[in-house]
């Protein structure tokens, strides 16, 4: 990296008043003005930016010079000035931002990089998100905090990688992306950044919607529906398409009719007349179980996904237990394997 040419000055009172910071790093950085009342929210700033190990430079206000990490400052006095030189290479870097993580994928798909990086495409990486969205509600589910920041980085990273390869081909560049996030943001918050007033949850996604709706030019609820996307599970597709139904009153007036027709299609499927048949019921009854899950505001994707992860785990105590007695599962008749399924030890499996 060439020697920067410039470098970004700023007050202490200035810095403390900023509600986002945004330091380039590959210049020199002074802060001006540092009081010893002061130095804990700065080097709290700073530290967050930097990494509190950095070398800094410290000019007191006396004129004395010296050295230190950053998270050793003690100050005394007014005036004082903290300097910051450019680390050279991103290897030395104590902390990280998000021009350091698009340089990094510039690096990778550039020129002498990695091959495998240069190698992908739009379309090679798109199971990665999928794949990655799914380890992030993992560790949303599992309350796990270190594994909801690396997945959190790694649903970021998938979206940085789709950025740099249209910018690329001159599709869009990061600030393309950026800015259009941000005014969809505001775009959509009408009760916050326009006119509207929203006085709880509900009616605040209801003004994101009708925001949606002006912003989409929808022609019809059909055309709406239409625009969910195909490769949504299907559960989660199923939600969607009703609640865009319930918007114009096409739904069942209350649970209790809901549960009806669950019924219904759970006879319409025993006295299905062929596979062909009974295959279209199977479909009826999943469809009219979304549409009951829904009035009780259960996500039928994550009310699966939770089922799912019991009988696994209850499964799992089950071999153990018939593993113990010294036999295999297929060893023992269902009468066996169903009396251990509801014992104590198996039903409050963790």
């Amino acid at each position: 990296m060439d020697a920067p040419q410039s470098y970004t000055y700023m007050l202490a009172k200035d810095l403390l008043e900023e509600k986002v910071h945004v330091i380039n790093k590959r210049y020199p950085f002074f802060v001006a003005g540092v009081d010893g009342k002061d130095q804990d929210a700065i080097v709290a700033i700073l530290s967050d930016i930097y990494g509190a190990d950095t070398l800094i430079s410290v000019m007191t206000g006396d004129g004395k010079a010296y050295q230190i990490n950053l998270g050793m400052v003690f100050l005394e006095g007014e005036n004082n000035t903290l300097g910051f030189a450019p680390e050279k290479n991103l290897t030395d870097h104590k902390r990280f931002d998000f021009s350091d993580l698009e340089e990094i994928l510039i690096r990778l798909r550039g020129e002498g990089g990695c091959e495998w990086d240069r190698a992908q495409t739009h379309e090679s990486i798109r199971i990665n998100l999928i794949e990655e969205a799914y380890e992030l509600v993992e560790a949303i589910d599992l309350a796990n905090k270190a594994m909801l920041l690396e997945e959190t980085g790694d649903v970021l990273l998938q979206a940085v990688f789709h950025t740099q390869i249209a910018k690329e081909s001159g599709e869009f560049n990061y600030s393309d992306m950026l800015s259009a996030v941000c005014k969809k943001l505001i775009d959509r918050h009408t009760h916050i950044f326009g006119t509207n007033h929203a006085n709880n949850a509900e009616e605040a996604l209801n003004f994101w919607t009708e925001a949606k709706k002006k912003e989409k030019k929808y022609l019809s609820s059909a055309d709406a529906m239409d625009r969910v996307p195909k490769n949504l599970p299907a559960l989660l597709y199923a939600e969607k398409i009703q609640k865009i139904a319930k918007k114009v009153n096409f739904d069942f007036p209350n649970a209790k009719e809901c549960y009806a027709k669950v019924l219904e299609e759970l006879d319409e499927f025993n006295g299905a007349v062929s596979d062909e048949n009974r295959v279209e019921e199977a479909g009826d009854i999943l469809f009219s179980v979304v549409n009951l899950l829904r009035f009780y505001k259960i996500e039928p994707e994550m009310a699966l996904a939770d089922a799912n992860r019991k009988f696994f785990k209850r499964f799992d105590k089950v071999e153990q237990i018939v593993t113990s007695r010294g036999k295999k599962m297929e060893e023992c008749t269902l009468d066996e394997l169903d009396e251990i399924w509801n014992s104590d030890e198996v039903r409050s499996a963790k």
